[in-house]
């Protein structure tokens, strides 16, 4: 099984286990630190995790998103304007990150699993949907799923000369120029033309999530060196979900009438990746916004498309959309969700027919959550048996209390008192005030040595003596400075 996978190749056997069937590592085995059962993680062997938790730590990901490059095209020249816009990409131009935040990244994607196609942490699993995609970058919702042609440098050339009048001379020596990002922006723009030609709606929201989790899945294996991917969603989705990871300001003159992802203006700094894994093996449900699109509805209402679970197919490339895996990100009570097919992809034909029969293949059953974690009472003890949610070594009483909020009508809820909830409140309130102030202080929003420092180290001090959490402060601050 070939461990460098960044060149996102479209080789199927290498999503199975590297082992034979009678080889396999058995279930009931596990790994240190977790999963005990193998049912789920089958890959778990070959991920990232496994090298982590032994001490081997191959740093950051390169990323290949090319931001800086693409801010240099600006808004589309005057004679392909009108065919960028009918394309559905308009809401693409000029928002990419000039910078994409390495460590911040990388963090998340060594708690990707192929498996799930969502992040694993402390709290269960979430993941980038077709709801985070939509909100994010305003992309279409239209039609079939698009089929496309690989294209070299003449072939792209030639066709940009037919289909936009540029000199193919010129056309080649400006790819030459800007390398691969241009031969790909080719491609779709060629693409849309020729949908325009045959009145064929182009679809873009779904291949785009299929590329993203083909390209998560391939570097959450060691000695993956580089995420090939549109790295601004990935950043916007955690600064979406996650407000206190991550350094970045709020546009003043965001208007909710545009895709999120141009509401962050990045900051140059970017975080290290040993700080944010700290953050996230300590993070609660209290940190997470789950449903953060609340005020954009009226920009992007909600689709009952969204939940849609089944697979999206990106030419011969699929992947399943399993939004009953993170129903709390879509407001709705957590269950235990029924384990993924484990087969093969069906043909691109079946998937077509899936796909546009969706309401036939849409998520239900589903409760209103009572509070934004909701979850049945169940719920966590299975994640921990099937999943590896912290990335560094401890023991549990080093690790903060993640207690779900459990659903009302559970029988835990209903027999606990009112004291004891108000108590579990005050707890998570006082965590989150934790995590906040220690993501201060790792993310270097504050300068060691002056008085904001210091005075954010006092309230660390005593927001942790109430969490009864100074032992984890006195060890996680002697490690950041020993980084610096």
């Amino acid at each position: 099984m070939a461990k460098t996978r960044g060149g996102g190749s479209q080789d199927h056997d290498r999503r199975r286990p590297t082992t034979s069937n009678d080889d396999q590592v058995d279930h009931g085995e596990g790994f240190p630190g977790g999963p005990s059962d193998m049912s789920l993680l089958v890959n778990f062997a070959d991920h990232i995790v496994v090298k982590l938790w032994e001490g081997e730590d191959q740093g950051e990901l390169k990323l290949v998103s090319h931001g800086r490059k693409l801010r240099k095209f600006g808004m589309p020249h005057a004679n392909i304007e009108l065919l960028v816009q009918n394309s559905g990409l308009f809401s693409l131009c000029n928002i990419s990150y000039e910078v994409g935040d390495k460590g911040l990244i990388s963090a998340f994607v060594e708690r990707w699993h192929r498996e799930t196609n969502s992040f694993h942490l402390p709290v269960g699993e979430m993941t980038i949907t077709l709801d985070d995609v939509s909100s994010l970058l305003h992309l279409p919702i239209l039609g079939q799923f698009p089929t496309y042609v690989p294209l070299d440098y003449n072939g792209a050339a030639t066709i940009l000369a037919k289909l936009l009048g540029v000199d193919e001379t010129r056309g080649k020596a400006e790819m030459r120029r800007l390398g691969s990002v241009l031969p790909g922006l080719t491609c779709c723009i060629c693409l849309d033309a020729l949908f325009l030609q045959i009145k064929v709606p182009p679809l873009y929201l779904y291949p785009t999530l299929t590329y993203l989790y083909e390209q998560l899945g391939d570097a959450s294996y060691f000695n993956t060196k580089q995420l090939a991917s549109y790295a601004t969603l990935v950043q916007a989705w955690i600064y979406e979900h996650f407000s206190s990871k991550g350094r970045r300001d709020i546009n003043p003159s965001y208007d909710e009438v545009h895709p999120r992802v141009a509401r962050y203006i990045v900051a140059l700094h970017i975080c290290v990746v040993g700080d944010v894994r700290l953050q996230l093996d300590g993070v609660t449900h209290d940190d997470i916004i789950w449903t953060p699109y609340e005020d954009h509805r009226l920009s992007r209402p909600f689709e009952t498309i969204y939940l849609f679970s089944s697979h999206l197919r990106l030419g011969s490339l699929s992947h399943r959309h399993m939004p009953e895996r993170v129903l709390c990100q879509f407001g709705y009570e957590q269950s235990i969700p029924p384990s993924p097919m484990a087969a093969e992809a069906p043909g691109a034909h079946v998937i077509d027919q899936t796909w546009l029969q969706f309401d036939h293949h849409v998520v239900t059953g589903l409760r209103v959550a009572s509070s934004p974690s909701a979850c049945v009472p169940e719920y966590m003890s299975w994640f921990r048996t099937v999943s590896h949610p912290y990335i560094r070594r401890g023991e549990l009483g080093d690790r903060p209390s993640v207690v779900p909020h459990c659903c009302l009508h559970s029988p835990n809820a209903e027999q606990a008192g009112h004291s004891s909830q108000d108590e579990r409140a005050q707890a998570g309130i006082f965590r989150r005030i934790v995590n906040i102030l220690q993501c201060i202080i790792d993310c270097r929003q504050v300068t060691e040595g002056t008085d904001a420092y210091e005075s954010t180290e006092t309230a660390l001090k005593l927001a942790r003596s109430v969490t009864d959490d100074g032992a984890v402060y006195t060890r996680r601050s002697r490690n950041v400075r020993g980084r610096r």
